[in-house]
């Protein structure tokens, strides 16, 4: 009977494909083995077996080429559980989901010129057929002494391997080593020739060994102890947990008696960061108490590192802590415990482009239902959606009151700076307080963090004269000035311009940047505080390597700390005295009803950066409208009344977590096709949905990316409508808007769940 395998291929294209099995293929092919099979006329690509069968399709069917890991599954039976469910959820297509969860090493392309995966070896040296049963010390006394640098060679393999002393305790010696010390080829190469010496190949792989000593976690404070339990209580009747816990309650070291719990069992971690740059800093805590048994995954790990990672997890030895960022939900765990879930409010959770956009924390709550194991969210500011879960008993809710060692939460000022600027006491962004907190910090040996939440060195290049803005060509959106590589750079394509010397409106020569980055408050700083150490972390910045910056700012190398919302997520500084939030304003000035939650949790979050040992920190938070309402409840450190003021609102005008959102782009070339499938599509959702649950079509703030224009339409989906439902209706509207015409030259992508 013939063989049939239903593949998971890497293409954008809303099904799987069928392809016959060679007869001296069906002992290799199940489910989650990986096979070569040819695609289009010229192609070959690698897939994933979702599932055997005898069905033939009505249709031509070809051959599977070969299956490359002697079918030894790659991807286990839970892995292509939850691709099919975030194909599903996220409305793309299972190619999608497949070439964002596999390493690409693992899935090589012919026609790409894409990294295939080869496995790191070296090569060693041992003793050679011509001394069996002869101890090479006794073979070199009939070396003759002008045969000095084969003598010599000899004489370090048999320091180097011990062979000499006891043959069973030999140890292996490397042939670069061996070659770098006696600098002799030609001589090692006559050994090898004669017999006396081989050389043989190790696969050594490139994953790092930890070499240092482990410690027991550390003993935890009575506070720390009872949210521990309370966890430990919820999750014997909730599948999730919320940890509420204010900053510096030192959660990470209930994580770590959480963690040890599991492993203790034999079961798996995954531990969850929003940031790739909190894994370095939270690495060596952990390496500190659990060795070897963990490793680091996220997209910015170099390709066969993140394939060697993923063959281990495979293997009969797989890690038993996997600590990473959203991408690591994809990885092949065999006995998953607990999923672990850090600053779980966190943007960078979201993938927004390419598809599928999936929100890492959602899919952490799904993977550990799908695999009998707990999910622990943990926030100083949650996510109203979690909050509500919570409250509302869907999942177990620890509140976590006290920092640790008590140390009270920082002071808050709040400044005006439209009434200092008034008064011409500000100067450019530094308020006389602000400048008075960091100068009195400087003077104690305190460090300092500033957070702008714009890079660059000026928002835009203009002419005052006339009001002209440097816009880019491809994007409807201003540049932002870079003073560090002289360039005006686009932050949405990455295209990068020259600032013209002369205005090309006007034509006078005294443009100039407008507004305030991270690049430009660096340098007022250094002209402020001339005696301090100042360092910038941002995008910019870190591509040069933000561990350094970090490092040197953990290390006191660095006075005061520059930085974007990069300092605000989960890192640790124990000798920060003073916060400044130099424009709280234009946190809260986006047109999204998350406006406020979002500049709470920020300001909150970087606040709690403060004093976090030994002293109560201070904030200056300076802001134009020091009567706002969020920054009231920031400085009394009330989320429960934020959460009950953003309930209001979001009930008043049907926003989550009262309904479920999808954002439907309408994207194309040529901005009145755009604007007629936008509106062909609306209308049918309409007809769909109902009138009141369909918002748009809107062009968006930046309605034009790389030459694309762009158009928005939001879905307000009823909680009582099933995922299921929701994707056969919007399903339903995408095959109308393709009956009518309208999607030639035009791409039509879905975002459940948008931030």
């Amino acid at each position: 009977m013939e063989l049939f395998a239903d593949i998971m291929l890497p293409v954008p294209l809303n099904r799987l494909f069928t392809y016959l099995v060679p007869k001296t293929l069906e002992q290799l092919v199940v489910p989650g083995v990986r096979v070569y099979v040819p695609f289009g006329k010229n192609r070959q690509l690698t897939g994933i077996v979702v599932a055997v069968h005898n069905n033939r399709p009505d249709c031509q069917v070809r051959e599977i080429m070969s299956v490359p890991d002697g079918g030894i599954p790659s991807v286990l039976e839970g892995q292509l559980k939850l691709m099919k469910w975030m194909a599903a959820y996220c409305m793309c297509s299972p190619g999608d989901v497949m070439k964002a969860a596999i390493p690409a090493g693992l899935r090589p392309d012919s026609s790409a010129n894409e990294h295939v995966y080869k496995p790191r070896t070296e090569l060693f040296v041992r003793s050679g057929n011509a001394l069996d049963g002869i101890q090479p010390a006794d073979y070199l006394a009939t070396v003759p002494k002008a045969a000095a640098k084969r003598r010599e060679i000899l004489e370090k393999y048999i320091e180097l391997s011990g062979i000499g002393t006891n043959p069973a305790d030999s140890r292996p010696v490397s042939k670069r080593f061996l070659s770098e010390t006696c600098k002799s080829p030609s001589a090692l190469k006559a050994l090898v020739e004669a017999g006396i010496l081989e050389i043989y190949e190790v696969e050594t792989g490139r994953l790092p060994v930890f070499r240092g000593k482990t410690v027991e976690p550390s003993e935890l404070s009575a506070a720390q102890q009872k949210a521990l339990d309370d966890i430990r209580l919820s999750f014997r009747t909730k599948n999730v947990c919320l940890l509420h816990g204010v900053t510096s309650c030192g959660k990470t070291e209930i994580y770590i008696h959480l963690i040890k719990e599991q492993i203790e069992r034999g079961r798996q971690v995954l531990y969850l960061l929003p940031e790739i740059a909190l894994t370095t800093q939270i690495m060596h805590r952990l390496q500190n108490v659990f060795g070897d048994n963990m490793c680091v995954y996220h997209s910015k790990c170099a390709d066969n590192i993140r394939v060697e990672v993923w063959k281990r997890l495979c293997g009969p030895d797989p890690y038993k802590l996997i600590l990473g960022a959203r991408s690591a939900v994809f990885l092949p765990l065999q006995n998953l415990g607990l999923v672990i879930v850090d600053e779980e409010h966190e943007p960078s959770f979201k993938q927004e482009d390419p598809a599928p956009r999936y929100h890492g924390r959602n899919t952490a709550v799904m993977l550990a239902a799908m695999n009998g194991a707990r999910c622990l969210l943990g926030s100083a500011t949650p996510a109203i959606e979690s909050y509500s879960n919570a409250v509302g008993g869907k999942y177990g809710l620890v509140t976590l009151t006290e920092r640790y060692r008590k140390i009270e939460l920082p002071e808050i000022c709040i400044v005006n700076t439209a009434e200092l600027a008034r008064k011409k006491y500000m100067k450019g962004l530094f308020s006389p307080q602000l400048e008075d907190a960091v100068r009195e910090a400087l003077q104690e040996k305190r460090q300092v963090i500033l957070f702008h939440n714009r890079r660059g060195y000026a928002g835009t290049v203009e002419c005052p004269d006339c009001g002209w803005v440097q816009k880019c060509d491809r994007c409807d959106v201003s540049l932002t000035w870079h003073k560090s590589f002289r360039a005006a750079t686009c932050h949405y394509c990455g295209k990068n311009y020259q600032v013209p010397s002369a205005c090309p409106s006007c034509g006078k020569s005294n443009l100039r940047g407008r507004g305030y980055g991270t690049e430009r408050i660096e340098e007022d700083i250094k002209k402020l505080f001339p005696e301090a150490r100042a360092a910038r972390l941002d995008l910019d910045s870190s591509k040069s390597g933000y561990e350094d910056i970090l490092c040197d700012f953990q290390e006191g190398r660095t006075d005061i700390l520059i930085g974007t919302q990069m300092v605000s997520k989960g890192l640790d500084f124990n000798n920060v005295s003073v916060v400044g939030i130099l424009q709280a304003d234009s946190i809260m000035s986006y047109p999204d009803f998350r406006a406020t939650e979002r500049a709470y949790q920020l300001m909150a979050q970087v606040a709690g950066r403060a004093g976090r040992r030994d002293i109560r920190g201070k904030v200056i938070l300076q802001t134009r409208r020091p009567d706002t309402q969020v920054l009231e409840l920031i400085r009394k450190n009330d989320y429960t009344g934020f959460y009950i003021s953003q309930m209001e609102e979001r009930n008043l005008f049907s926003y989550p977590p009262y309904t479920r959102l999808v954002a439907v782009s309408v994207k194309g070339k040529d901005v009145d096709k755009v604007q007629k499938a936008a509106d062909e599509l609306s209308e049918i959702l309409r007809n769909i949905f109902g009138q009141d649950k369909v918002l748009g079509p809107d062009a968006p703030q930046v309605s034009r990316i790389q030459f694309m224009h762009i158009r928005k339409i939001i879905i307000r989906i009823s909680l009582d409508k099933t995922t299921e439902e929701s994707r056969r209706m919007i399903s339903l509207a995408s095959d109308e808007l393709d009956r009518r015409g309208h999607r030639a030259g035009i791409t039509v992508s879905f975002d459940a769940d948008p931030q």
